[in-house]
């Protein structure tokens, strides 16, 4: 497949199946990791959204907190199309643990079922809501970030541009994980042959995400073609690479134009790591781990 835009609305389902039949890499969840999940308390919300309720899981590390708890809002990955997994939880646990903040994982709605920009406002319209309700969740509305992994990493780029638009909030910090940030480039300059990812796979994932073919030039899609101006004064931010990764590339390149824009950027990169390992705990992701959640500590002082 290359950007086969034709397809009718029943072909694209069936390929969605296809993507959520199987993954190419199994998570690996550790006892540790179901420990850390278990000494949490784990919430779901039903959140409002102008798409609807979203459904939230609610992270609360063990133990009081002197004052307000910082919070991290974390989207996960699955190229726009793949569902939530109970890794995200269990990531999502440890940054509790390890920083003190109150964390809320997104589940949000899936394409083709619901295109750009659906699972964009639904993702932004929950970092609206923690920061109208930071009171009654018991956060500082001064230290809440975002972040995410691959496609969670493009909503939280987009997230950060819509906000520094509208004013409505301000994130404290950006956690972009992998992130997709350019459906614009083809596939085949972007592939590492090393790489678990095939082309078709990311076809698929930027034609069902997308829509249409004009939607691939938004800079909500593709922030790399934001307006330099878009850029400045966003917050600092925290950009992981993966060299073996298709959008190693992409990330470098949005990481460029944040620091041109005079935006406090830490990149951090692993030459030898492949999409999706941090979260799928693959081979050093307990280094990338301690990495974010250093970094968080620090962003939340």
């Amino acid at each position: 497949m290359t950007y086969d835009f034709t397809m009718t609305a029943e072909e694209r389902l069936a390929v969605a199946g296809e993507l959520r039949a199987g993954t190419l890499l199994p998570p690996t969840i550790t006892p540790d990791m179901e420990a850390d999940l278990a000494s949490c308390t784990v919430e779901e919300l039903a959140v409002p959204t102008r798409v609807g309720p979203s459904r939230v899981i609610k992270v609360t590390p063990p133990g009081g907190h002197d004052g307000p708890r910082p919070a991290f809002v974390n989207f996960h990955g699955g190229g726009f199309v793949r569902p939530y997994h109970v890794r995200d939880t269990i990531f999502c646990a440890q940054v509790a643990l390890a920083t003190g903040a109150l964390v809320l994982d997104v589940d949000y709605r899936l394409a083709p079922e619901h295109p750009f920009p659906t699972g964009l406002h639904e993702c932004h319209d929950v970092v609206e809501w923690a920061f109208a309700n930071a009171a009654d969740l018991g956060i500082n509305p001064d230290r809440i970030a975002v972040g995410g992994h691959s496609a969670g990493g493009n909503f939280a780029t987009a997230i950060c541009l819509m906000a520094a638009e509208s004013g409505a909030f301000r994130p404290c910090g950006q956690v972009l994980d992998y992130p997709f940030t350019d459906g614009v480039t083809p596939t085949a300059n972007k592939l590492d042959p090393r790489s678990i990812m095939p082309a078709w796979r990311m076809d698929a994932f930027n034609v069902l995400y997308a829509g249409t073919p004009e939607n691939l030039q938004n800079p909500l899609l593709s922030p790399v073609l934001a307006a330099p101006e878009a850029l400045e004064g966003l917050p600092p931010a925290l950009i992981l690479v993966a060299g073996l990764d298709p959008l190693r590339h992409e990330a470098r390149r949005y990481a460029g134009q944040l620091i041109a824009a005079g935006v406090e950027v830490d990149v951090r990169q692993f030459a030898d790591c492949d999409h999706g390992w941090v979260v799928s705990g693959k081979a050093r992701h307990e280094e990338a781990r301690a990495i974010i959640f250093n970094w968080l500590n620090a962003l939340f002082g």
